[in-house]
């Protein structure tokens, strides 16, 4: 396993002082972007396990990033080529769910094909999306006329039209949420064997982080009014097809029916829709409702709604910016590694959920009390006044500013409630940002600096944090925390009392960690 330093690279060297990953080394933009962010996370880590400073290392790895990218090729790929990728994705599907079929997916991959070309690459009539909806309704037919069911011939239209609107319809091609998260656990389980962990250990480790992936992750908005008559209309078009009609005559069908479907029930002049924050918000819900119904505790359901909302909204709302995760989906974030790890060191599902459980709850407790704002700016003017008097008694510039910053840390570590520990995807979400921010301000647009985020994002996650992600310095002063408050408990102090205590020593364990770097 890794060792408990939150991020060990061996064997690498600064990106900087690399050559850049030349347009001639990748097929296109879009896998030079990716490679390129790959490699800058890389340095990043690889600079600060040298010792480096979080905002040295930060800045060699952006700059990094920039040469790299300035490298990568100006064109997209072709239509027809991105066509053949959507093609060989439909296949792939088809080929899992008919192992003993090959040549059914064989013709269905053609008919994607050429669906895609026809729709996508020859038409300007209609929109990006609408063609590669026309595109996968002709997989479908081509599914069943294969002799597929209904139900996996839907499945195969979904998939064609989700890679057909990631390749075609965005500024640079990308994967899909649900590839995106099968790589990530695909790369992790990997990781996890090359740890020296059996097969038997690894493949429940990377279903887990599949599932809270595409939980967390791939959650689309509540469907909008018309969404939801386009999803209707699909629904009797694939029922006509499987029942004998042409797939001409059914599409018709499905087009009216969406049509009458929006006339009556989202007229323009009728209330206002919700907004994808509200959708994204109602999606939430949903899983939380579902979450709680499936035996989940309400208060960790609560908090992964939270990131599924909030998730829901970076991805796919414009209307309103992502709200910042509430303290008890930090804690959530926290539990899940310490289950991820319990798992990989052999314990049983039921008794890990049972930590991971205890584990949120007492965190929750621990950091999610006092409103923390009110508090800090209490003891940020403890610390002023304590300087004001020391520079009135004639003390130096730097002495009495030091002195100040004593007095507000001493009251943080005795009032304040300390936030949650930091976790490994925290600390990778904070790079990846770092670099967009940068990327951003560096002038480049902002699909290509979204594109290097995600790519050094996925690479972190995957090298650093795996399927069982090492606990980071502060994750570590939360267990000497926890085990101090539960132990309090056991000799019978009152519970505020076991709580305060408990938040002193993980402040201080926590300035420990803020003064050693880690």
């Amino acid at each position: 396993m890794r060792a408990a330093s939150v991020f060990v690279v061996s064997s690498l060297f600064l990106l900087t002082a690399t050559a850049p990953a030349r347009a001639e080394d990748v097929p296109d933009r879009s896998s030079c972007i990716q490679t390129c962010g790959a490699q800058a996370e890389e340095a990043y880590h690889a600079c600060r396990e040298q010792g480096g400073g979080e905002d040295d290392c930060v800045a060699s790895a952006i700059q990094g990033l920039q040469t790299c990218v300035a490298a990568c090729p100006d064109a997209p790929p072709a239509c027809t080529d991105l066509c053949t990728s959507v093609a060989s994705d439909v296949a792939d599907e088809c080929n899992a769910q008919f192992p003993d079929a090959a040549d059914m997916c064989a013709t269905i991959q053609q008919a994607a094909l050429d669906a895609c070309q026809a729709a996508v690459c020859n038409s300007g009539e209609i929109s990006c999306e609408g063609a590669c909806s026309n595109m996968a309704r002709h997989v479908f037919a081509a599914c069943i006329d294969a002799g597929g069911g209904q139900d996996t011939c839907s499945a195969l239209q979904s998939e064609a039209s989700d890679h057909c609107i990631a390749t075609q319809c965005t500024p640079i091609p990308e994967p899909t949420c649900e590839d995106r998260c099968k790589a990530r656990a695909s790369e992790a389980d990997a990781h996890c064997l090359e740890e020296g962990m059996t097969a038997d250990q690894c493949d429940p480790l990377a279903a887990n982080v599949l599932q809270q992936c595409l939980d967390s992750e791939c959650t689309p908005p509540a469907p909008s009014c018309e969404e939801q008559c386009q999803a209707d209309a699909e629904t009797l078009f694939q029922s006509c097809v499987a029942n004998g009609g042409g797939e001409a005559d059914c599409a018709a069908q499905a087009e009216a029916s969406a049509h009458t479907c929006v006339t009556n029930n989202c007229p323009s002049d009728g209330p206002p829709e919700p907004t994808c924050t509200d959708r994204c918000n109602a999606a939430a819900q949903e899983f939380q409702q579902h979450c709680i119904d499936e035996g989940g505790d309400e208060a960790q359901c609560a908090a992964q709604a939270d990131d599924v909302a909030r998730n829901c909204i970076t991805e796919h709302c414009t209307d309103a910016p992502p709200p910042p995760p509430s303290c008890e989906s930090n804690c959530e974030d926290h539990a899940r590694g310490d289950f991820q790890r319990c798992m990989a060191a052999g314990g049983t599902e039921d008794d890990c959920k049972a930590q991971a459980q205890a584990s949120f709850q007492d965190c929750v407790t621990l950091h999610c009390g006092d409103p923390e704002p009110s508090c800090q700016d209490r003891c940020t003017r403890r610390g002023n006044r304590v300087q004001e008097k020391c520079l009135a008694n004639g003390g130096t510039t730097d002495d009495c500013a030091a002195a100040g910053a004593a007095a507000m840390q001493e009251c943080v570590n005795e009032h304040c409630v300390p936030p949650p520990p930091q976790t490994c995807e925290d600390t990778c979400k904070e790079v990846a940002q770092q670099a967009h921010d940068a990327c951003v301000a560096g002038g480049t647009d902002t699909a290509t600096c979204d594109a290097q985020a995600q790519a050094m994002l996925e690479q972190c996650l995957t090298d650093q944090c795996g399927v069982a992600p090492p606990s980071t310095c502060t994750e570590q002063c939360e267990v000497t925390a926890q085990q101090s408050y539960n132990k309090a408990l056991s000799r019978g102090r009152s519970g505020a009392r076991a709580a305060r205590h408990a938040q002193f020593l993980f402040h201080r364990c926590e300035n420990k960690c803020a003064r050693t770097g880690n």
